[in-house]
């Protein structure tokens, strides 16, 4: 029993240490303040982690929570979304590395006031750039989305999104 355990310890190792794994995620606020009406603000923080298959392909996980304060209804609305993706890297041009993410998510949206929650599910692709800033550090930005939307009666959409709204921007640990 003891020589299978530390079988499996070494084999785990050794597929660990020539494992590119790697951390990341985003952070992001925005407040809104129309000329009528009240101002609204939005946080929200993505985590991500990932492996890397080989150098074109990324297999990764993030977890998404985004809290939207809305001061003229006096409603906070709450979002956790799970979006397992692939990230296909199709391009690089010295430190910079364009690449695309495909995905799905499946969430839940919280709602304070006369709204029950709500289940969240999309599905799409999101392209972007990565800067290796170092070997083990990078910063990358996304722009767009063309998938679908859906929250559960509430509604859904369908379409490309390539406005200042779909930018962001995170920064990637590799391990």
């Amino acid at each position: 029993m003891k020589k299978i355990i530390l079988t499996a310890l070494v084999a785990a190792s050794s597929l660990c240490a020539s494992a590119q794994v790697w951390l990341g995620g985003s952070v992001g606020f925005d407040v809104t303040s129309p000329k009528v009406g009240d101002s609204n603000t939005t946080f929200t923080i993505a985590p991500t982690i990932g492996y890397s298959l080989d150098e074109n392909w990324d297999l990764a996980l993030e977890l998404e929570y985004a809290n939207y304060g809305d001061v003229a209804n006096a409603e906070a609305k709450d979002a956790f979304v799970i979006s397992p993706f692939a990230r296909y890297n199709f391009a690089k041009c010295g430190i910079a590395t364009f690449f695309i993410d495909g995905g799905f998510g499946f969430g839940k949206v919280s709602y304070e006031g006369n709204y029950d929650d709500a289940t969240l599910f999309n599905i799409g692709v999101r392209p972007g750039v990565k800067v290796e800033l170092s070997p083990k550090v990078e910063l990358d930005a996304k722009l767009g989305y063309l998938g679908y939307h859906n929250v559960k009666d509430l509604y859904s959409k369908f379409g490309l999104s390539a406005n200042g709204e779909a930018l962001s921007f995170g920064l990637t640990f590799k391990f």
